[in-house]
C-alpha cells in the first residue's frame, strides 16, 4: 500500500507538472468551499469555513479543489481538524487553511514544499505520506498565477496559506 501510494503520488506530481492547465470558468468559489467542506463533514471529518468571496470568479475548480483537498487532508492528518479561511487579498483571493497540530520548525518551513522532503517528526506509520502533497499543491497554486506559503508555531499548528488571482466575471 506504500509503494502504491507513493507511486500514485509520484504520477500526481509529474503529471501537474506536464499536464496543460484546466481553463478557468466562472465559479461559485463560495459553493466550492462549501461542498468540500459538506464532503469531508460527511466522512466525519472536522472541517470549518470562514469568510466568503460572494461572487463568481473565474478559476480552474477542479485544480482548486485539489489544492484544497491536499491542504485539508494535512490538516487533519497532522491536527485533527481543518480551518478554511477565505478573503480578497490585494493580490487576488488569499485562501488559508490551518491546523491545531504540533507545527513545524522555522527551519524546515520553506523544505515542507520540495518534492519527498518530510518534516522528522511526520515519519511514524500513523501520519505517513510521501513527502508530495505539498509540492503538489505549490505547483496548483502557481499554475493559478498564485503562490503558496507557510507559518507555523510548534506545539501550536500551522497555517498554509495560498493565493490566486481571480478577476471578477
Amino acid at each position: 500500500a506504500s509503494m502504491q501510494a507513493l507511486v500514485e503520488e509520484g504520477l500526481a506530481y509529474a503529471g501537474n507538472v506536464a499536464a496543460p492547465p484546466e481553463e478557468a470558468v466562472p465559479t461559485d468559489i463560495d459553493a466550492l468551499l462549501a461542498s468540500l467542506v459538506a464532503d469531508y463533514a460527511d466522512a466525519g471529518r472536522a472541517v470549518a469555513l470562514t469568510g466568503q468571496m460572494g461572487e463568481a470568479l473565474p478559476t480552474r475548480p477542479r485544480t482548486l479543489r485539489r489544492l484544497l483537498g491536499n491542504l485539508v487532508d494535512n490538516a487533519i492528518k497532522f491536527g485533527g481538524n481543518a480551518e478554511i479561511t477565505v478573503a480578497r487579498d490585494p493580490s487576488g483571493t488569499r485562501v488559508t487553511v490551518s491546523d491545531r497540530g504540533p507545527g513545524i520548525p522555522d527551519a524546515e518551513l520553506e523544505k515542507v514544499f520540495e518534492p519527498f522532503y518530510r518534516v522528522e517528526g511526520s515519519r511514524s506509520r500513523e501520519t505517513g505520506g510521501t513527502g508530495l502533497g505539498l509540492a503538489i499543491s505549490k505547483r496548483l497554486a502557481q499554475m493559478m498565477g498564485g503562490d503558496m506559503g507557510v507559518s507555523s508555531q510548534p506545539g501550536a499548528g500551522s497555517h498554509f496559506w495560498f493565493t490566486v488571482c481571480l478577476e471578477r466575471v
